[in-house]
């Protein structure tokens, strides 16, 4: 069987024989319709390798071109990933512009004022709309802060004020909430900045009167008229005071009836005294 070996320049050849202890003749060997024929004249060789030698500067360049590709690839990489955050970007900053630009083309100029009234402190007051409506000092009442009640010292520790958001809409409103920590955890309540305890009332009122319209309508029937009634100078409508005492007491009656019915029927169910 034909010995096939390899020469110090990469050539593919047979070994044809022995010349000496250190020199061997060999023929090279071509490649002819995919086939691999031992072809030429026979030349002598000192040294014969198992496989294909590679310089040393060959070696180095191959090492080199597959750095090169690797960097080469990771420079692309971290170009399309730098390119999609580009465009993320600009796709917010125009989100953000736009919003900006709509809010500034439909904001009108009392929604503004209260904004600039609360930065420079003269909001004196806030009203708390929702299930359960109230008004408040917003620099003195201990609503407006974080506080840790210590029952076991019986005091009261103040940790900060409560987090106000602000939040801007593109159609021109702003809306504030206040939430129940100073860090923003916990939920929230919507509020009505006010510079006076007049101008919170007026808001409460106008939001009341609204509940009362519907209440007696009969589209809101859980109006919390005694929660309501906590926030001093409030003014209820006589008929809505008329329709909830009227309630009240069908309530209490309905009540009675049903606690009468069960009594009457524990005492049927007890056994008939002993007979002397």
């Amino acid at each position: 069987m034909t010995q096939i070996k390899y020469t110090g320049d990469g050539k593919k050849v047979a070994v044809i024989g022995k010349l000496n202890a250190e020199q061997a003749i060999v023929q090279e060997i071509f490649v002819s319709a995919g086939q691999e024929i031992p072809s030429g004249e026979n030349f002598v060789v000192k040294s014969l390798h198992d496989a294909p030698a590679i310089s040393w500067k060959e070696n180095d360049l191959k090492k080199q071109e597959e750095r090169y590709e690797r960097e080469t690839k990771r420079l692309k990489d971290d170009l399309e990933s730098q390119s999609r955050r580009l465009g993320i970007a600009k796709e917010k900053a125009k989100s953000h512009a736009d919003a900006l630009m709509a809010f500034a083309n439909k904001a009108e100029a009392p929604q503004l004022d209260i904004l600039k009234k609360f930065l420079s402190g003269e909001i004196t007051h806030l009203y708390k709309a929702g299930y359960s409506p109230e008004i408040f000092e917003w620099a003195d009442d201990l609503k407006s802060f974080d506080t840790d009640n210590d029952s076991w010292n019986r005091r009261v520790k103040v940790d900060g004020m409560k987090l106000v958001s602000l939040f801007g809409y593109s159609d021109g409103n702003l809306a504030y909430r206040l939430h129940t920590y100073r860090d923003g955890s916990g939920g929230s309540a919507e509020i009505l900045p006010a510079t006076s305890y007049e101008q919170a009332l007026g808001w409460a009122q106008a939001d009341f009167n609204k509940q009362c319209a519907e209440y007696l309508a009969g589209t809101n029937r859980g109006l919390s008229l005694e929660t309501w009634k906590k926030i001093e100078g409030i003014v209820t409508p006589p008929e809505v005071v008329e329709k909830y005492e009227a309630e009240k007491t069908k309530s209490k009656r309905e009540r009675i009836e049903k606690l009468r019915v069960e009594l009457e029927k524990l005492e049927s169910e007890l056994p008939a005294p002993p007979t002397e």
